[in-house]
């Protein structure tokens, strides 16, 4: 009898699974990776064609190396690296993070590495010449084991695994008490035998919790002494170990259970901590959730009536066709079905990168078209999550929660808590030793620097949700911060403070032909400007048919051109872009063919609703300045203001840009909220760039929030909340510096058990918890 997965003869009983035997659990294990990620088809075109793992305790591992496996998992690869994500279920302090965001300190071939602290996850970019199952072994080998499970809830298991763990003490605790009541009411001397044998069965119960319900702490300790990192378990190690030890032996000399009972309710009351902080990051999991408020849709082909439809991203299926235009972000994996396409992959690697691609290529979700529209087909679904993933890997400076100073304190407060238990242990030596084991426990207990450092996470995770359902979408919780520091507010003008598109179109100059209109037409739709907008607007009631185009290039603040099916060069653009000789002094677009001007779009921009009141609002508390690339008459748009703002004319997308750096020289922290395409040059130089939304499609992963365009009213009230949130955060503080202090000083005078403090501990976490939460979702935005 042949291993169904390998073919080697089995000796012995084998190992089956649904009516298929396998000569290890090497064999099984891949076996099972196969089988749920849909590749049971392996085994069809030949039969025990698997490899038998070199070392059976890495078989999952190695699965990752096979072709179909590791396609499903990587998020994208070139030639150099590959990228992948993992969920990590033992990441639960800033330490971690701090050793997981420094792996390439422990290896070389990993480029870079991002954790997040709520959603447990690490982002991996990795050289190719590292086998995935080699990174997944090294995580594994540093205490952080991976949960490979995919297109499942890949939660439960660690869920399992800590459920069962918290049964076996909470088993143990229990009986322990049980068999330990003779000793509370001082029975113990009359029944010596019953007290002898009751405290050898405390010990029997109670190896099961050192070796397997506290081997997590034990696992975590020694892989932050190994790295020569510091972390909370280190602590919670050594009373974890003391206690069992110092138990051990009274047992041993028939002293009776000694602290056994507090052994075992302390492991139990820790992972009672652990499972309920476990159970609040995954229901609130703020970066990574923004279905509930991230507005995405595309541009998606009807296959019935073969006409364009925009759909919400989550509502695209496999092998839907799907048109993208110019500057547009893919939205999920894709085969280009266009003859070619030109690709920016910067958003997904960091660095700028253009492919060109052909037919049949693969294009990763997260790249950028640039030039002509292409139609490519989904090769698999995606959601919002994915678009969230990619706007904060294009951070310019977005900060892991270990870099922040609320974990900074979190990092040395273990130090002071170390020297304080070494201090207490000297004090109570010559006031009572047999207590010093009791006190240095319940000071390295009672001490939890964790509610120190979930306090931000939870403060601003919360505002980021709240100021999401409010129609302002925050990159990610920590540039949030942001608001309080600003002090001078930059708009944009044309598509900003004015409608996205202009009703009061008007054109002047030569008769445009059906066929131009078609080719301009064609030509339009592809920029996102408010400008082509406004003219596609106003050319769609106008126009039979679509002209092909070809050739097309946008030029950021000066025009889009493209050629026509009969070789006319088109071009709609300012002056200099069409090299106009006559310039008008409306704001508009001059329209040439083949460098001859034809005519003229002028433009009546409109503000939208409540800008001049929200102005005079914002003129309160900030400075405000208004930087457009449109004629100076627009200017008297602006005529209502109480009081007047500084107003710069005529620039480009650098001199806007060239603008912000002067304000940021001059000393003041700007926002600059402009158009996310148009304007990204300004968004990136600010200090918190906002990108307005008009259009669902639109996504600009260059700026650090977006706001829906109808919102740009309630801006006053969003920095005011930026503010509520910091107040908040610094109430959640100052209590876990209170509790802190008040804990180890009773802890240190001797009136707190180590028992006692495993009870305090999980409660603090859950006050800050509910902290956050109460203070900041009552709060009322407009």
């Amino acid at each position: 009898m042949g291993c169904y997965h390998c073919g080697d003869k089995i000796i012995g009983k084998p190992i089956s699974k649904e009516d298929k035997d396998f000569c290890c659990s090497g064999c099984l294990t891949v076996y099972e990776i196969l089988s749920d990620n849909g590749l049971d088809k392996f085994y069809e075109f030949n039969e025990q064609s698997g490899v038998k793992p070199d070392n059976e305790g890495n078989a999952k591992y190695t699965a990752l190396d096979v072709p179909e496996i590791f396609d499903d998992f990587v998020e994208f690869q070139n030639d150099e690296i590959y990228m992948v994500t993992f969920f990590l279920p033992a990441i639960h302090c800033s330490s971690c993070i701090y050793l997981l965001e420094n792996l390439q300190k422990l290896n070389p071939d990993i480029v870079e590495s991002e954790a997040n602290f709520t959603a447990r996850t690490l982002a991996l970019t990795v050289k190719k010449s590292r086998k995935l199952s080699q990174v997944a072994s090294l995580l594994e080998s540093i205490g952080y084991k991976p949960e490979l499970r995919r297109g499942k809830e890949n939660k439960s298991s660690y869920d399992k695994k800590l459920l069962l763990q918290l049964g076996v003490a909470g088993f143990a605790f229990g009986n322990v008490m049980l068999w330990s009541f003779p000793e509370y009411l001082g029975l113990d001397d009359m029944f010596e035998n019953f007290r002898n044998f009751s405290a050898y069965l405390t010990l029997l119960v109670a190896i099961p919790v050192l070796l397997y319900s506290a081997s997590g702490y034990f696992i975590s300790a020694y892989t932050a002494i190994r790295t020569k990192q510091l972390n909370l378990d280190i602590p919670v190690a050594i009373g974890i170990l003391v206690l069992f030890t110092k138990s051990s032996s009274s047992i041993l000399m028939q002293e009776g259970a000694s602290y056994m009972d507090s052994f075992t309710g302390f492991v139990f009351f820790l992972l009672v901590g652990k499972w309920f902080q476990s159970k609040t990051y995954r229901n609130m999991s703020f970066d990574n959730d923004p279905k509930a408020y991230f507005p995405l849709g595309v541009h998606r082909i009807n296959q019935i009536t073969k006409e364009e439809e925009v759909v919400k991203i989550e509502s695209l299926e496999k092998d839907d066709i799907l048109k993208i235009f110019n500057e547009e972000i893919i939205p999920c994996d894709a085969e280009l079905t266009s003859k070619k396409a030109v690709i920016d992959t910067s958003f997904i690697t960091g660095e700028a990168n253009l492919a060109t691609l052909k037919y049949g290529d693969k294009i990763y979700a997260g790249s950028k078209l640039i030039g002509s529209a292409i139609e490519v087909k989904a090769l698999s679904t995606t959601n919002r999550s994915k678009f969230a993933s990619i706007w904060n890997k294009s951070a310019k400076t977005t900060k892991s929660i270990v870099q922040n100073r609320e974990n900074i304190l979190s990092k040395y407060f273990l130090i002071i808590v170390g020297v304080l238990s070494v201090a207490a242990a000297i004090i109570w030596a010559f006031i009572d030793p047999s207590r010093i084991l009791e006190i240095v426990t319940a000071i390295l207990v009672v001490a939890c620097p964790c509610a120190l450092a979930i306090s931000f996470p939870f403060v601003y995770g919360n505002a980021l949700r709240k100021l999401g359902k409010s129609g302002l979408y925050f990159r990610n919780s920590h540039e949030i911060q942001k608001m309080n520091k600003v002090n001078h507010i930059v708009f944009d003008k044309t598509g900003t403070l004015t409608k996205d598109r202009i009703e009061g179109v008007n054109y002047e100059g030569e008769e445009l032909s059906s066929q131009l209109m078609g080719e301009l037409f064609a030509l339009t739709r592809q920029s996102t400007h408010p400008y082509s907008k406004s003219i596609t607007k106003f050319l769609e009631d106008k126009v039979d048919h679509v002209d092909a185009i070809t050739e097309y290039n946008e030029v950021s603040g000066q025009g889009v051109e493209a050629k026509t099916a009969n070789g006319d060069k088109i071009r709609l653009g300012n002056a200099k872009f069409t090299n106009a000789q006559k310039k008008f002094d409306e704001s508009g677009s001059y329209l040439s063919i083949n460098d001859k001007v034809i005519g003229f779009f002028k433009f009546q921009s409109q503000l939208r609703e409540g800008i001049i009141e929200e102005i005079n609002r914002l003129q309160k508390d900030y400075k405000v300045t208004l930087l457009s690339g449109d004629q100076s008459t627009d200017e008297a748009l602006f005529t209502d203001l109480e009081q007047p703002i500084a107003m710069h004319f005529n620039l480009s997308p650098t001199d806007k840009k060239n603008h912000i750096i002067q304000f940021n020289e001059s000393g003041d922290v700007v926002a600059f909220i402009g158009d996310g395409l148009n304007d990204s040059e300004a968004l990136e130089e600010a200090e918190l760039g906002i990108s307005v939304s008009e259009d669902e499609f639109r996504f600009t992963p260059k700026c650090d929030a977006i706001i829906e365009s109808e919102k740009i009213k309630n801006l006053k009230q969003f920095f005011k909340f930026g503010l509520h949130a910091k107040r908040v955060l610094r109430i959640c503080m100052y209590f876990s510096l209170t509790y802190n202090t008040f804990g180890i000083t009773f802890a240190f005078l001797g009136y707190v058990t180590p028992l006692f403090a495993a009870i305090l501990m999980p409660i603090s976490s859950i006050t800050i918890v509910l902290l956050s939460t109460f203070l900041i979702q009552p709060y009322r935005l407009k």
